[in-house]
């Protein structure tokens, strides 16, 4: 049985990449560790007012 978390993040420039960092309490909860593989889905909350 897997666990689910739900939170909301900013996206930030990583190189030619875009990345979010997971909170340390969500990989408290799922006890994450590196190297892991995680489902992850994307949904855009709110339009910025950014190009």
């Amino acid at each position: 049985m897997s666990k689910k978390e739900e939170f909301v993040r900013h996206i930030r420039k990583t190189g030619t990449s875009l990345g979010i960092n997971i909170p340390q309490e969500i990989i408290k909860i799922l006890k994450l560790k590196e190297n892991e593989i995680i489902r992850v889905t994307v949904e855009k909350v709110k339009k910025s007012g950014k190009n």
